[in-house]
Order: structure tokens, then C-alpha cells, then sequence
């Protein structure tokens, strides 16, 4: 019995391999992981905003999650995760086998990994990966009907109670059926036949009403579909590094599938062709469903990969002549080098810090991003069980502190009013905060300053003078309505002590780290403070921490707009105007930076950079407005009352030199 010879190319496919595993052996930072650890623990609604009967989409998954982390922390949910995600990519590398070699498939393990880099984490997602891979293998290697019914039926019930987008798996089976009827009048058709496929997808689409929710499922679903805020991808303070909207390498894989398209010589396969296609619509619309791209569109990435080179191997012979046996060597080389340049980045957290991300390379979980040190004060028994919190904190108060929330990230739970009033709240509007007030009588707010718009709601409601500031760190800010019943937790000077303590630690190991350049990582704490210190009108403090962050990271669009506002309101006009130049062109779509920029030199007395800055201002706003399609009541609203609201600074509150 011969056996196939071991390839030596093998290796390029492990590499990749490898380059997959390591991207994924990070330190979990999603806030929603704590929403899935919190509902695997008792499958019960953890917001007293939403119904008794609401559904959870990923309620078998977060069982799943609950135990592992029951059983080894952190660490075990990051190997279940990378090992879900290796799975996914080498079910993929089964199927595209046939249509390219190793280092094709070794270069389109690369690409996805790059792709998937800012938006992966600990989460369902990965096991969305893992159910679409194992559809598109068995439906492309299983020949028995009998055995492609039975499994197929099974994970189907499976993935419509691990993750919402269980509807993939009827869609991939009714275009393998598709393929099958293209390809019935050939001699010698194998595996099954489009009727029994039709029937399938069919069968299918029955089998997801197998879960606790029956068909209520579906319309969650279809609520999530129309309305995903709130919203979270890649980091909780990624607007604070401007990242662009599109992946410029996103449209080098978009090209390399058209070149594809032009040079295959082969006849293309329907399902593998049309699941490409309906990624590359996808990943258009959105840089978010980048791993989305990444599962659905891999074999064509592999086919035009190989294609793309064989056609440019066979174009470069007559000019090379012997020459072009170097071709296939350097290609080689080339690719070696690209998966070593990608991993140190990687493995020595520069991509991390570059990205914007709060995660580093390893294991453990980043639970300083939440109110891990405030549970003296939420943890006493007089905090009151009605508070209002921004998204980013949902999960991890329900879990860690047993306590119905406000809101979370789950997408499809909230009304659009009840987020749009939370927002315009934050920004100032006294309509919105009577809303919220008059319906849900909220006595505490918790605010995460890594969200957009913390800081100017702490100024904002703090000067409403109902508010008193109970607790801050730099990461969480708490507010108590100015009642007698909270005096002892307004007066926990111990508490408060001991989060300017960890404030003031976070800075003194930055400190000693900045000068590792981006090895150091993004300090959520300086990142979070020097945003609440700016918008008291504490610019001796926000400068301090905005230089830096910047000694670590000159990168950061957020820091040098904080740090010429900060010198701005120092009068150091002429400094001012550089950092916030330095500001717009690391984000030259971003419009804070160019009125930033275009008030700085005005008060320097730069005339012709001014106008230039101006005219800017306009554009940028004339484009929001067009997208915005209407005018923002709101928020003119909120722009008047902040511009009434009166500096506020943080009563007894004293912040460590």
C-alpha cells in the first residue's frame, strides 16, 4: 500500500497556522465576555430595562463559557477560543485544497489572520467560524446523504444556540444544492443529489426552532439585524486612535479575487464562489464582519492566490528565461518573511498598542477596563439598586457584583429612543436627562470614562449640583444623588483614597515603561483620566498625562488633541497649535481636531492656518450633515446647555502629585 510522500511545503501552511494561533493567544478585553459569563450562570435577564421572556442568543455558548471559566479562568477560555479558531482555518484548508498549494493556502491563512486582527477576542464569534467552516467542509467531501443529513441537522441545532447567525447554515446548504444542479447532467455525478439538498436546507431551516425560544428566536435575530447598538469592536477607547473605517488591506484581497476571477482556468465552484461574493458585500458595508470575510471567503482567497501566480509565473517566463526558476524561491522567502515581520509585532504587543487595542500578547483577562476596584462603594449594602451605566460596564456589574443593570452590548435588547436619550444625556441635553430620570428614577450612575462621551457627561451632570462624586480611579467614575441616605458612601474618604491610589499607580508604571516605545501597551487609566481632568478644566493634570502617553505612543491622535487643549487652556497658544497640527494629520477626518486646531492658531495669531483650519471644519461638517440626512435637535440642545454648564471640579476629591 503506497502512502503520499510528506511535502516540505507543508511548512508554509503550518506557519500560517501558527501566525493564527498566536493572534489569538491574547489577553481577553471584550466587555462582552462578562454579559456571556454573567447570563451562563443563570440564563436570567441581567437588565431591569428589559423583559422576563427576553432571548438569548447564545445561551448553550455561555454555558459553555461559565464552566470553562469555572474550571480554569481566563486561560482556559483563550485556549478554547484559539482552539475553535484553528479548527475553523483547517476544516478551510480541507476544502481549498483543490484549488491551490500549500503557500497559496499559507498566504491566505496570513491575510485572514491579518484581517481578523483588531475584532478578534473571546466571544461566539469564533464559534460562527467554526460552524460555517464545518458546513462548507462536509458539504464538500461527504458524499453519503444519510451521514450529510444527520450531521449537518445536528450542528444545525448546535449553531442556532450558540450564536445568531445560525441562518448561514440553510443558505450554504440551498447554494451547495445549486451547484449540485449544475453540475447533474455530467457523467459520473457523486454525492448527493439537488433535490436531497433542497430537502435539506429546508430540514434546516426547520431545525433552528429547536431551542428554549422557539421562534421567538428568529425575531431576535431579526431585532439585532435592525438594530445593533450599542456597539462594540476592537477596543473599548479605539475612538481615541481614529482608526480608518476601511482596511486598505481589505481591498488588496478584493483585487486579488477579481485577478482571480480573470485568470482561473478552472470552472468555478458555485457555493465556495457565491459565499466570496456575499463576504466581499459584506466586509464593504463594514470592516466589522471582518471575520465573517475571513471564514466565508477563504477558499477563493486560496483559489485566487493560486491563480493570480500561476497566470503571473507563466507572463514572466519568456522574460526571465532561466531566470524564472527563482520565481517559485523568492515567492518563498517572501512569504517566511512576512509571517516573522507579522508575529513580532505581534508577540512584542506593538500591534496591540498600534491598534488601539487593550489587550496584550497571553493569557489573563483586562479587568482594570471596568469597576473592579470600586466595590466599596457598589458593593456596600446602602448603594442604591437603581443606577444607570453606560454599555461598557453592563456585563461586568452583573456578573461580578449580582446586580440588575442598566444596559450592555448585547445589540437588538434596547429601545432606540432609550440609547439616543442616554447619549444626548451624556453630551448635556435636559430634555433627555429628564426622560431618563422622570422613567426609570435612577439614585446612582456609573459612568466608564472609556466611553466617548464620559467625560463631558460627568461635567455635565455634575453640574446639575443634585450629583455628588463619590469614587473615581481614572477607568470609573460614581455619582450619588446629594441625599442624606448616601452621606456614608459620599464620605467613604478611604475608598476614594484608594482610587486615586490606583490611579496614580497606573501612572507610575506607564511611567516606567514609556520609554519601551510601544511595548508598554495603552494605560486605560491615563487614557480614561487625562479625558476627565481636560474637561473639569484641569489642564495642568490632563497635560501631565497626555505627554505622557505620548512619550510611549506619538501615534495617538487622542492624546495630541488632549495635549493642545490641554496647553490651549494654558495659554501656551503657539505649543498648542503644533500638538493639534500633529492631531489633524494623524486623523485628518477627525472634526474636535481641526476646530481644535483652527482655535489654537487663531489665539497664536496664525492667520493663514486658521483659515485653512476653518475651511476644513466646513467640509468635514458639511459631510456629517449630508450623512446624517437630518438636522440633530438634541444635540444643538446639548451643545447649548454644555456651554451654560459652569466648570466643575472634584469637591474634596485631591489627586496625588
Amino acid at each position: 500500500m503506497s502512502k503520499k510522500p510528506f511535502s516540505a511545503a507543508i511548512i508554509y501552511v503550518i506557519l500560517g497556522l501558527v501566525f493564527i494561533a498566536l493572534i489569538g493567544t491574547r489577553t481577553i478585553s471584550t466587555p462582552e465576555i462578562w454579559t456571556h459569563l454573567a447570563q451562563g450562570r443563570t440564563n436570567a435577564p441581567i437588565s431591569y430595562v428589559e423583559t422576563d421572556s427576553a432571548v438569548n442568543t447564545s445561551h448553550m455558548y455561555d454555558k459553555i463559557v461559565y464552566g470553562l471559566w469555572n474550571a480554569g479562568g481566563a486561560p482556559a477560555l483563550i485556549i478554547f477560543n484559539v482552539i475553535a479558531l484553528l479548527a475553523a482555518f483547517i476544516l478551510l484548508l480541507q476544502v481549498s485544497k483543490k484549488w491551490g498549494g500549500e503557500l497559496s493556502q499559507g498566504f491566505a491563512l496570513l491575510i485572514s489572520g491579518h484581517l481578523i486582527f483588531q475584532g478578534l477576542d473571546v466571544g461566539p464569534r469564533t464559534m460562527m467560524m467554526l460552524f460555517i467552516a464545518l458546513f462548507v467542509y462536509l458539504l464538500s467531501t461527504v458524499k453519503k446523504p444519510a451521514l450529510l443529513f444527520g450531521a449537518l441537522i445536528v450542528l444545525q441545532i448546535l449553531w442556532a444556540n450558540m450564536h445568531d447567525s445560525f441562518l448561514f447554515g440553510p443558505i450554504i446548504v440551498a447554494l451547495a444544492a445549486i451547484q449540485s444542479g449544475k453540475t447533474a447532467n455530467r457523467k459520473k455525478q457523486q454525492g448527493p443529489q439537488p433535490g436531497s439538498l433542497g430537502i435539506l436546507a429546508v430540514a434546516l431551516l426547520v431545525a433552528t426552532a429547536i431551542n428554549p425560544y422557539f421562534i421567538k428566536l428568529h425575531a431576535q435575530v431579526l431585532a439585532n439585524i435592525k438594530m445593533p447598538n450599542p456597539f462594540y469592536w476592537g477596543s473599548l477607547f479605539k475612538e481615541y486612535f481614529h482608526a480608518p473605517t476601511h482596511d486598505p488591506l481589505i481591498f488588496l484581497v478584493l483585487i486579488l479575487g477579481a485577478g482571480g476571477l480573470i485568470t482561473l482556468k478552472k470552472q468555478l465552484p458555485i457555493m465556495l464562489t457565491t459565499l466570496a461574493i456575499i463576504a466581499a458585500f459584506l466586509i464593504v458595508r463594514s470592516v466589522y464582519t471582518a471575520a465573517l470575510f475571513a471564514v466565508l471567503a477563504f477558499p477563493f482567497m486560496v483559489l485566487s492566490f493560486s491563480a493570480v501566480g500561476e497566470y503571473l509565473t507563466e507572463s514572466l517566463k519568456p522574460l526571465l528565461g532561466k531566470q524564472a526558476n527563482l520565481l517559485k524561491p523568492a515567492t518563498q522567502t517572501v512569504f517566511a518573511l512576512l509571517v516573522i515581520l507579522s508575529l513580532i509585532p505581534v508577540v512584542s504587543n506593538c500591534a496591540y498598542t498600534r491598534f488601539g487595542s487593550a489587550s496584550s500578547f497571553g493569557f489573563g483577562i483586562q479587568e482594570e477596563l471596568y469597576p473592579s476596584g470600586a466595590k466599596a462603594i457598589i458593593g456596600d449594602p446602602a448603594f442604591p439598586e437603581k443606577a444607570i451605566n453606560l454599555a461598557a460596564d453592563g456585563g461586568y456589574l452583573a456578573f461580578n457584583y449580582g446586580r440588575k443593570v442598566f444596559i450592555d452590548y448585547r445589540p437588538g435588547r434596547y429601545d432606540i429612543e432609550l440609547l439616543g436619550n442616554l447619549n444626548a444625556m451624556m453630551l448635556g441635553s435636559t430634555k433627555a436627562y429628564n426622560t431618563l430620570l422622570e422613567a426609570y428614577r435612577p439614585e446612582a450612575i456609573i459612568l466608564n470614562t472609556l466611553a466617548p462621551s464620559s467625560a463631558q457627561g460627568l461635567v455635565t451632570l455634575l453640574s446639575r449640583q443634585v450629583w455628588k462624586l463619590a469614587y473615581f480611579d481614572g477607568i470609573t467614575a460614581i455619582l450619588l444623588l446629594d441625599k442624606e441616605e448616601f452621606a456614608p458612601l459620599l464620605n467613604n474618604t478611604e475608598a476614594q483614597a484608594a482610587g486615586l491610589a490606583r490611579l496614580e499607580a497606573a501612572r507610575a508604571e506607564y511611567a516606567a515603561k514609556a520609554s519601551k516605545g510601544c511595548r508598554g501597551g495603552n494605560p486605560a487609566e491615563l487614557i480614561g483620566s487625562g479625558k476627565i481632568f481636560l474637561a473639569l478644566n484641569r489642564p495642568t493634570e490632563s497635560k501631565a498625562i497626555f505627554s505622557l502617553l505620548l512619550q510611549g505612543n506619538k501615534t495617538i491622535p487622542g492624546a495630541w488633541i488632549g495635549l493642545g487643549n490641554s496647553q490651549l487652556m494654558l495659554e501656551e497658544f503657539d505649543a498648542a497649535a503644533d500638538s493639534l497640527d500633529t492631531a489633524t494629520r494623524l486623523a485628518p477626518n477627525n472634526l474636535y481636531a481641526w476646530i481644535s486646531y483652527a482655535n489654537a492658531c487663531d489665539r497664536a495669531g496664525r492667520t493663514a492656518e486658521r483659515e485653512k483650519a476653518r475651511e476644513q471644519v466646513r467640509s468635514l461638517a458639511e459631510n456629517m450633515r449630508k450623512e446624517a440626512g437630518e438636522e440633530n435637535t438634541d444635540a444643538e440642545e446639548a451643545q447649548s446647555d454644555t456651554a451654560k454648564a459652569k466648570s466643575t471640579a472634584l469637591q474634596d476629591i485631591t489627586i496625588p502629585e
